[in-house]
């Protein structure tokens, strides 16, 4: 099997445990803050997602949200979002994901995303094209920001960061976009603008749990991704994250207007 087969075979086995637990009374607990949250799926999804990558590939470093299993000197790391969107999880709304990605020297190789609820496994491999479902994807042909769905997410804290958020929503509605969503997973979102359900979206400091996969399928599927100043992402450091179709990107970096 290839780098991305267990890409997708992992994604897909954490998909069976949030199959397993969603809308079933868990215990949730919480991490850095009452609305930072965590369940026994969000685990179970990222220990099983491990035990395939290390059945396959026992001598390469992971990088998993809720624990890095494995550290050493190889250079090859799969970063690991077991349950993006648990707080939609823990809530019983259907909006959350498994995101597996593999990250050699600094580039996205490969990556694949699944959404249980929808059977629906995004994947994508370096210079091979974006897939959902075995159906080749692209962005979406939006040349301007009134052509433009947008998606957004909220930061974890609700300090000066969020009261940026709701400013950069109120600037993008006065470029009299067609709207803007706020879904609560950032790796669907991606998703979304991978396979041309959105035309760009934008959040503030996401880690590389959050972004890696989705970033490899938006830039296969045709389109852009950046941080706030248009400049290249570090997969392994938290970032803003500004993905687009390409064509609206430098008018979303002016409307946000971190230059």
């Amino acid at each position: 099997m290839n780098y991305l087969d267990i890409a997708k075979m992992a994604a897909r086995k954490a998909g069976t445990v949030h199959k397993k637990y969603f809308n079933k009374d868990l215990k949730i607990r919480t991490k850095s803050a009452s609305y930072d949250l965590l369940t026994v799926a969000d685990t179970q999804a990222e220990s099983t997602a491990v035990r395939v990558i290390r059945k396959y590939f026992p001598g390469h470093n992971i990088l998993g949200e809720e624990a890095s299993y494995v550290r050493t000197d190889s250079e090859y790391t799969w970063v690991i979002d077991p349950l993006d969107g648990t707080s939609n999880f823990a809530s019983g709304l259907p909006i959350f994901c498994a995101s597996v990605a593999l990250v050699n020297k600094g580039v996205v190789a490969a990556g694949a995303i699944y959404d249980v609820t929808r059977d629906e496994l995004f994947y994508a491999e370096r210079g091979k094209g974006a897939f959902l479902n075995g159906k080749a994807i692209h962005v979406n042909r939006a040349a301007s920001l009134k052509q433009a769905l947008l998606i957004t997410g909220f930061y974890y804290s609700r300090g000066t960061e969020m009261v940026r958020t709701l400013k950069e929503i109120e600037r993008f509605q006065h470029e009299r976009i067609r709207g803007i969503r706020r879904l609560g997973a950032a790796a669907l979102d991606l998703c979304y603008v991978a396979c041309g359900r959105a035309a760009g979206f934008w959040e503030f400091e996401l880690s590389p749990w959050d972004f890696c996969a989705g970033k490899l399928l938006v830039e296969e599927a045709g389109g852009r991704i950046t941080d706030q100043f248009g400049s290249r992402l570090n997969p392994y450091k938290k970032s803003f994250i500004v993905a687009s179709n390409k064509k609206i990107h430098s008018s979303m970096l002016k409307v946000l207007n971190y230059r």
